[in-house]
């Protein structure tokens, strides 16, 4: 089974229903619901969920009710001292990114999809672009 590290844009584009990204990213979590794929986000891209959600005027409970229904489809991986040493010590420019990627690392992900390749340019990990990963899935 594929193990699929999803970056924060998605996940917020999932939570905030941002359009035209947001029935791509159904679709991902279609496939995961269907168990043809694992998904993993780090519990960072939760926090900045709730604060785009907040943001858009969601109710508390509306936004704890969306990340709780998220994580049972989607594995919250750590962001924890040590993810946080490596993404210092390492060559990526964006701090934000550096985390996803060593959070990703932490759960042995497969690739990781994102909306902004260009900011994985360091990533051990194969990178796609969510159109990429989707043309991806239409070939199989």
């Amino acid at each position: 089974m594929k193990r699929v590290f999803l970056d924060a844009n998605i996940v917020v584009d999932l939570l905030c229903e941002r359009y035209p990204w947001f029935p791509s990213v159904m679709r991902i979590f279609s496939m995961a619901d269907l168990g043809q794929i694992e998904l993993y986000c780090s519990s960072l891209s939760l926090g900045t969920a709730s604060y785009l959600m907040e943001t858009r005027k969601m109710s508390t409970q509306d936004i704890f009710d969306n990340i709780d229904l998220l994580c049972q489809m989607c594995t919250p991986s750590a962001v924890d001292a040590s993810v946080v040493r490596q993404a210092l010590d390492s060559a990526f420019t964006d701090f934000e990114d550096a985390l996803q990627h060593f959070s990703a690392k932490t759960v042995d992900a497969d690739c990781i999809v994102t909306r902004n390749k260009k900011d994985f340019d360091c990533s051990e990990i194969p990178v796609y672009e969510l159109d990429e990963f989707m043309l991806a899935l239409n070939d199989k």
